[in-house]
């Protein structure tokens, strides 16, 4: 006779879990956003700078001077996913349901992932000006704060520090990027790290008790500003072969981020496919920096 641990069975979920992932764009609320934008790229027109000249003489013929504009160039990104399910699927899950909600739901937080990603590739990487939008630019070597900088003493690589986001806050102002008055009109000075360099913060005796407060609510998952930041965590910034991250600071004012079409996602039934459930989801995309001045790249390095 068999015993009766050989007929014991096993009780299945009848409901869907989800993985951890990032669920929404953790950078949207800090740029500038464009929607509604057509077109096989999108031009951004910026008037530049001008400048007095003394008059030393009388009566001279007056000069005329050309307008200083710059352009600069979204090229969209687009970007599909499609999902699908057998027609007796249903009936083969028996007592639990087809996820298509949970599809649905999972597409939409990698959408928001793929955009932030787009944003801060953008805001690192090669960006486009010119009439055509063809000419690149990249982030100069001045606006970036080295993975070994120190205020004083031996340079040595480390992670993220008061001094390197003085430094930055230093060169963002030094560009006239950053100042009370763009405080005034709304504007916003951000930070994006990961939880390294929250975490280095954290450890920091220069820290005060009120910044250390601060700066641990970053770390319990909460947005918070310091010295001037607004500081956002995210962990997709690019990190080397030798550990050290790319950070980003910038001016929420100077990011432009476009959207050609929004996140959408359509339900159909595949005929050419027996019948399939189709669950289809697009969206397309692009960044750009606005004028270099006002990003500031700062390298850390991760044990």
């Amino acid at each position: 006779m068999a015993d009766i641990v050989n007929n014991y069975q096993i009780k299945y979920s009848e409901k869907w879990g989800s993985y951890l992932q990032q669920e929404v764009s953790r950078l949207d609320k800090y740029v500038t956003v464009e929607t509604g934008l057509t077109g096989k790229m999108a031009a951004f027109d910026q008037y530049g700078l001008l400048a007095f000249t003394e008059k030393t003489t009388r009566m001279r013929s007056t000069t005329l001077d050309e307008a200083p504009t710059t352009r600069r160039v979204i090229h969209p990104k687009i970007f599909t996913k499609a999902v699908g399910f057998d027609e007796f699927d249903a009936k083969k899950l028996a007592n639990i349901d087809v996820p298509v909600s949970k599809t649905i739901e999972s597409l939409r937080a990698a959408a928001a992932r793929c955009m932030d990603k787009v944003m801060i590739d953008a805001f690192l990487g090669a960006n486009y000006t010119g009439e055509n939008g063809t000419t690149s630019v990249s982030l100069p070597a001045a606006q970036t704060v080295a993975k070994d900088f120190v205020e004083s003493g031996t340079a040595v690589s480390c992670n993220l520090t008061v001094g390197k986001l003085r430094k930055a806050l230093t060169i963002l102002q030094k560009n006239e990027a950053w100042s009370d008055e763009r405080r005034a009109y709304g504007d916003e000075l951000v930070l994006a790290c990961s939880s390294s360099q929250i975490n280095a913060l954290l450890q920091q005796q220069e820290v005060s008790s009120f910044d250390y407060n601060a700066v641990r609510a970053l770390a319990e998952g909460r947005l918070d500003t310091f010295l001037g930041f607004r500081i956002i965590r995210t962990e997709q910034l690019p990190v080397d072969n030798n550990g050290n991250r790319a950070c980003l600071a910038w001016v929420k004012s100077k990011a432009q981020f476009g959207l050609w079409e929004d996140f959408k996602v359509k339900l159909s039934v595949r005929d050419d496919l027996d019948e399939a459930l189709q669950i289809r989801a697009k969206f397309a995309c692009g960044a750009t920096r606005l004028q270099e001045e006002a990003f500031v790249k700062i390298l850390c390095k991760e044990n």
